[in-house]
């Protein structure tokens, strides 16, 4: 298969390229930074993109579309964390991070939809706080952000049934990587979930096609 990965030199979307391409899918990877650039693998491109740019994202998506042919898959993988309840939180944080976790998804999905052929899957990320209001609370900006990003799924099912394209969100606890072990050292970082295991579901998911529409809740023990 022939699959978008965008956020490809971060800690989750880095992961879920390299398990992807592993199994030998060709992945076309978005990054954010230019020594992060590389064409020297024919399976595995990475090109700079910044996918809050809608004509950049729709670049990105004729680039892959250009190296591969058509698009089977998109991993969606770029976004960011900001917490904070109501009175915290004014209506630029919430704009900010609208822009960094829904914009840079459907800036994608929008010219994704003309490439990808029927029975193709789109994975997004969501976040935990979305499934409790008393989670939600303490998030205000990015619990709101990621809201959208489980209403696009449902636009996506619902809008392109009949091609039988598939929009799943991956909701994951606490993610274990070095920013988060920083942010938050006391924490048992056991029990988090690990960027490998988020990639080992997606790729079960991509060989398991018949598995559709799903909200996809990877949380190990938080």
């Amino acid at each position: 298969m022939n699959i978008i990965v965008s956020g490809a030199d971060g800690n989750l979307g880095s992961a879920v390229a390299q398990k992807l391409n592993s199994e030998g899918h060709n992945i076309f990877g978005l990054v954010g930074l230019d020594e992060n650039v590389s064409d020297a693998e024919k399976s595995f491109q990475k090109q700079k993109f910044d996918l809050m740019d809608p004509s950049a994202a729709e670049k990105a998506v004729n680039n892959a579309a250009n190296t591969y042919g058509e698009l089977d898959g998109a991993v969606l993988t770029v976004g960011g964390y900001a917490g904070g309840g109501i009175k915290d939180v004014g209506i630029e944080d919430i704009h900010k991070q609208i822009k960094l976790n829904f914009d840079t998804a459907y800036n994608i999905v929008k010219p994704l939809m003309e490439k990808m052929p029927k029975g193709g899957q789109i994975f997004l990320i969501g976040a935990k706080p979305v499934l409790s209001a008393d989670e939600l609370k303490n998030v205000v900006s990015y619990g709101l952000a990621k809201q959208l990003i489980f209403s696009l799924a449902d636009i996506i099912n619902a809008d392109f049934a009949e091609h039988n394209i598939s929009a799943h969100v991956v909701v994951p606890s606490i993610i274990d990587t070095p920013p988060n072990r920083e942010a938050m050292p006391d924490m048992n970082f056991d029990d988090w979930v690990k960027p490998a295991q988020i990639a080992e579901t997606i790729n079960h998911y991509f060989i398991h096609p018949e598995i559709r529409n799903g909200v996809i809740k990877v949380f190990n023990k938080v």
